[in-house]
């Protein structure tokens, strides 16, 4: 049903505005009357719009991860209190510093008083709110269990959260060191190099000193041609790796890498066991729950796979027969799901597999760090050292000569 903005004189004479779901206009108008309000104006409302100001704040304003957790943790402390969702929405609505989650509050309160639920309301914020929030919250109401939701949600974030900042922090380090790498090899051979290449021009020169000059040289003589070819083969990569067919061969077959490849699929692992336990744990059914699963996860080849997946689920095959069929998921995971299966305790058993991958993956991370970083500082050592040297192979033949 539509919904409809309005503004009403109540029986004091002062003037309230609100929205509500209803079938037409004289449905809203009669519901208006029923609250004991005179109604004055009545309109159509579009979702989340709100004044030139507001969609201006709606548009550029950023709310952080930190934000949405403390809100649903106050959620579900002021429900545990014994206080309405409108009140607790209005409170929190009021306190509020960040000026675009204060606007989609109001917005949301303005929805749940004019009808909608409280899912419903967020979920017309999908930029703020993910669907796999909303739906499990949908579930809690409908379960009567919206508290508990709220809380089990703060848990499934952070631990998402931890994941994806692990995950990061592991490829960070690695990435500075190589750029600084480079940054220094090609100030060295641009810069440096060049200064000696007058003093050593007309002697017989050692094989090393000989190289980086003709490098030096190359790197000056096509710095334009180099510098476009660097940045069109950039771009090049960066096109290729957002097609769609590009990214599902990529994600297929980087699980498969030395060192690195475990840590992408213990991460798909841990995505998808922790996502798929807490909608389970909410009272989702398990085919829908796969399909909120799948557009959780960042690895394209993954969501095909578990697609296919919640279509065999939904004909009636059981899920671990089902993930043993493909290469991606583990042996022990396949296994606890079996058990869980069989004990009635999927949700838990998902839950189990999703925090041993996850410590898993926090002492694989720590130990390709370890192995990555005196091998990276070992390279960067050995290429200034390889310009010195010969540098200095130079100047020793000179005095040779």
């Amino acid at each position: 049903m539509p919904m409809y903005a309005y503004t009403a004189i109540d029986a004091k004479g002062e003037l309230t505005r609100s929205t509500l779901v209803a079938a037409s206009p004289t449905a809203a108008a009669n519901a208006i009357l029923a609250k004991g309000l005179t109604p004055m104006e009545i309109r159509e409302a579009e979702e989340g719009s709100g004044g030139d100001l507001n969609s201006l704040l709606l548009q550029f304003g950023r709310i952080r991860l930190q934000e949405i957790l403390l809100f649903l943790q106050m959620m579900a402390a002021l429900l545990g209190s014994g206080i309405t969702i409108t009140e607790s929405i209005a409170v929190l609505h009021e306190q509020m510093i960040n000026r675009r989650f204060k606007y989609v509050l109001g917005e949301v309160k303005m929805q749940i008083e004019g009808g909608v639920s409280f899912s419903e309301s967020l979920g017309r914020f999908p930029s703020v709110f993910p669907e796999v929030v909303v739906n499990m919250l949908k579930a809690g109401e409908a379960g009567g269990i919206l508290e508990r939701v709220l809380s089990d949600l703060v848990i499934y974030l952070e631990k998402k959260a931890a994941l994806r900042k692990m995950l990061i922090r592991s490829l960070l380090y690695p990435s500075v060191v190589l750029v600084v790498a480079i940054g220094v090899v090609i100030f060295l051979v641009v810069f440096v190099i060049p200064k000696f290449t007058v003093l050593l021009q007309g002697s017989k020169l050692p094989w090393n000193t000989q190289l980086m000059l003709d490098i030096s040289d190359f790197m000056i003589a096509n710095a334009k041609t180099l510098i476009m070819g660097a940045l069109a083969t950039i771009a090049l990569l960066i096109t290729l790796f957002n097609l769609e067919q590009t990214r599902q061969l990529i994600d297929r077959y980087k699980v498969f890498l030395p060192v690195l490849g475990p840590i992408a699929r213990m991460g798909v692992i841990v995505q998808f066991a922790r996502t798929l336990g807490s909608l389970l744990n909410s009272g989702i059914p398990l085919v829908e729950a796969l399909s909120i699963t799948r557009d959780t996860l960042t690895n394209k080849a993954a969501r095909t796979d578990v697609d296919q997946v919640a279509d065999k689920v939904a004909e009636g095959e059981q899920l671990s027969v089902v993930l043993a069929k493909g290469s991606l998921f583990t042996s022990l995971m396949i296994a606890m799901v079996r058990i869980g299966e069989q004990s009635g305790n999927l949700d838990k058993q998902v839950t189990l597999v999703a925090d041993l991958y996850e410590q898993q993956l926090e002492d694989r991370i720590k130990w390709m760090s370890s192995l990555i970083e005196p091998m990276l500082i070992i390279f960067l050592g050995g290429v200034v050292g390889f310009v010195a040297w010969s540098l200095v192979a130079g100047m020793l033949a000179l005095y040779k000569a």
